[in-house]
């Protein structure tokens, strides 16, 4: 119990110090909305009227502690540029996202523990060689040439799926929609499983090297079958790195999304940070902070299922 609490409270401090940064850093960032409305040729004093108007003159302290009150009861604002509600257009974005992510994490982590798992076995062989130098050269790709190269395969050549977009019914129409997303599923996914089968190798490596491997081979297991026998502690640290990177995966989100036009978050949030538009970049933030430190407390309870020795 001391160990759920621990985590819980560093979740809230964690997410409590994100929420200031988030604020600052907005603050403190070059330009702002009222300079992208009226233009660098406006006066000082048509400036300082659109701030006062948008409630930017107030002090600092006292614009944080009302944002943070007001998305506490749920009101994550209104658009500085469209006036249109923040937490419904985000929650319409996340739509895409979401499933986006799930997917596409899912298939790399338990791909990445398969590949890992034959590499380690195979060390010696050239099947274990190629898993490696695959590794290798994905960690020198870049996600958007990925998902360029995935297009020109599978929608251009082989029109087999969409090179882009999304259905406007959404997911009202669920085989369109799931078809606009195999490609870009696939593109973060090997983005990821490039990170991931190094980290499953190197742990499937340790159990190979450890007595109770010896000791299931010597009892008359294969290979295969005695290092399935330490599957949940090859996952747990590759589901530990998974939570570690999400910062990262949310910006490949953002380069994938942008690449098949897909209307997500990320999408949305490059948009609005072009647009200068403080509090919806902001509360996009927030959601995401909070998204990424609830999903890490989770992996952490996850992780101490699959490996006791966490506990001890």
């Amino acid at each position: 119990m001391n160990g759920v609490v621990r985590r819980l409270a560093l979740t809230i401090v964690g997410v409590a110090i994100s929420t200031v940064m988030v604020f600052v850093l907005l603050r403190v960032l070059p330009g702002d909305i009222a300079t992208s409305r009226l233009g660098v040729s406006a006066t000082p004093a048509a400036l300082e009227q659109l701030r006062s108007e948008y409630g930017f003159s107030r002090p600092l302290v006292v614009q944080y502690f009302d944002w943070i009150l007001d998305a506490l009861r749920g009101d994550l604002g209104r658009s500085l540029v469209s006036g249109d509600d923040i937490g419904g257009e985000i929650a319409s974005r996340l739509r895409v996202t979401i499933p986006l992510i799930i997917f596409s994490s899912t298939i790399a982590v338990f791909t990445a523990v398969v590949i890992g798992r034959r590499a380690a076995l195979r060390r010696k062989q050239a099947t274990g060689l190629v898993a490696v130098s695959l590794a290798q050269v994905g960690l020198a790709i870049p996600t958007f040439v990925i998902g360029i190269v995935l297009i020109l395969v599978f929608a251009v050549q082989l029109r087999v799926l969409p090179a882009g977009g999304f259905p406007t019914a959404g997911w009202s129409a669920p085989i369109d929609a799931g078809r606009s997303l195999v490609l870009p599923v696939i593109t973060l996914a090997l983005a990821q499983m490039a990170i991931l089968v190094r980290f499953a190798r190197s742990h499937a490596l340790d159990f190979v090297a450890s007595d109770a491997f010896r000791t299931a081979r010597a009892a008359g297991r294969t290979p295969d079958a005695a290092l399935a026998t330490a599957s949940r502690l090859v996952l747990s640290p590759v589901l530990s790195v998974t939570a570690l990177q999400l910062s990262t995966l949310l910006t490949g989100a953002v380069v994938v999304e942008s690449v098949f036009a897909l209307p997500g978050l990320g999408s949305m949030l490059v948009r609005d940070i072009a647009n200068r538009d403080v509090t919806k970049v902001q509360s996009t933030l927030l959601v995401l902070v909070v998204g990424i430190f609830l999903i890490r407390l989770v992996v952490e309870f996850v992780n101490d299922r699959l490996d006791p020795r966490r506990l001890t």
